[in-house]
């Protein structure tokens, strides 16, 4: 296994939203860590030793593997453990607070998205929908 290709990959796959990916490479990181495989560089071109990088994949992928799982174990793919801030994926109109409100006002695909400055997930409003569907 090469544990910096896996990093990588597991940093890419989680901006991508690839939630099964993001399992699978934290599962196999975690697992290289544990039988003492060496550490990637977590930090780029910063090189901070082992002891830090260690520590700092192994908290990561533990992280991302508990997320991934919050994802894919919820049908509507909403991990409970984040709060639900909602932003359309089209004109950025902020959405109601909770995804019963979101779905008795029109919302449709929520998306969870990490990297939100402000919002924790994505999707389109009724009037990005309305408008999508009028010719």
């Amino acid at each position: 296994m090469d544990p910096q290709a896996t990093w990588e990959s597991l940093l890419a796959e989680w901006q991508a939203g690839n939630w099964l990916e993001v399992f699978e490479l934290a599962e196999a990181l975690l697992g290289w860590l544990q039988k003492d495989g060496f550490a990637p560089e977590t930090m780029g071109r910063l090189r901070l030793g082992d002891d830090w990088n260690r520590t700092l994949a192994t908290a990561m992928a533990t992280f991302a593997l508990q997320r991934a799982n919050e994802v894919l174990d919820n049908l509507a793919g909403i991990p409970d453990s984040v709060p639900f801030t909602l932003s359309c994926a089209k004109c950025n109109n902020e959405g109601p607070s909770t995804v019963c409100e979101a779905l008795e006002e029109g919302w449709s695909h929520f998306q969870y998205f990490p990297a939100g400055i402000s919002e924790n997930f994505l999707g389109y409003c009724p009037v990005c929908r309305k408008r999508d569907l009028d010719p």
